[in-house]
């Protein structure tokens, strides 16, 4: 080794011997905090994680239209709506169905009572006018709603249909309600469902 080599390493040894030890000591203490910043983030990862079982990311996978109707948060009935669901549920308990009831409204505020029993959907429109007289007392108009929703289930779901109702439009039923061009009141409709058998596309 040269002399001025060996000088320089005879003065500065020392101070190269502690700058060696500090690297050290930083790089396992820079180790060391990062396993325990690993620590932490596991810890937290396993807070986060669901405590009950995993949610199917794909819960209507192999369902048809029919299946997939249900009562959700943003469908829970108002009173109107949960007075259509009680009697279209005990029309339905009295035949005997396993069906699936959610009663919505369609744009003219008549209560829309869909069914399905998973294989097939269908939907009855029932007359607001009605409802509100029933809900107001009127027993016989309540019987009449119950009748109807009755007679349209027995046909949809147990293929009796020979006692399904007349279907009738809105159209035909207000016509018969107003008076002729004559001046004679128009004749009554043999019978006027208050609630219109639809079947969902």
């Amino acid at each position: 080794m040269p002399p001025e080599l060996k000088r320089f390493f005879t003065y500065w040894s020392l101070t190269f011997a502690v700058l060696i030890f500090y690297t050290l000591a930083a790089l396992v203490a820079g180790l060391d905090i990062w396993e325990k910043i690993m620590d932490n983030v596991r810890k937290r990862r396993a807070q986060l994680q669901p405590k009950g079982p995993l949610l199917d990311p794909n819960p209507l996978k192999g369902m048809n239209i029919a299946a997939t109707i249900g009562m959700g948060p943003g469908q829970q009935p108002n009173e109107k709506r949960q007075w259509v669901l009680d009697r279209a549920t005990e029309v339905a308990k009295r035949l005997k169905l396993n069906v699936g009831i959610l009663v919505l409204e369609d744009n003219k505020e008549h209560p829309l009572v869909q069914i399905t029993d998973a294989k097939s959907l269908k939907a009855y429109r029932v007359d607001k006018t009605w409802v509100a007289e029933a809900r107001a007392g009127n027993v016989e108009r309540e019987g009449q709603i119950k009748d109807l929703l009755e007679r349209y289930l027995a046909s949809d779901f147990l293929g009796i249909e020979d006692v399904r109702p007349k279907r009738t439009t809105e159209l035909a039923r207000e016509a018969a309600a107003k008076p002729s061009p004559a001046g004679r009141p128009a004749q009554p409709a043999q019978e006027t469902p208050a609630t219109e058998s639809q079947d969902p596309e």
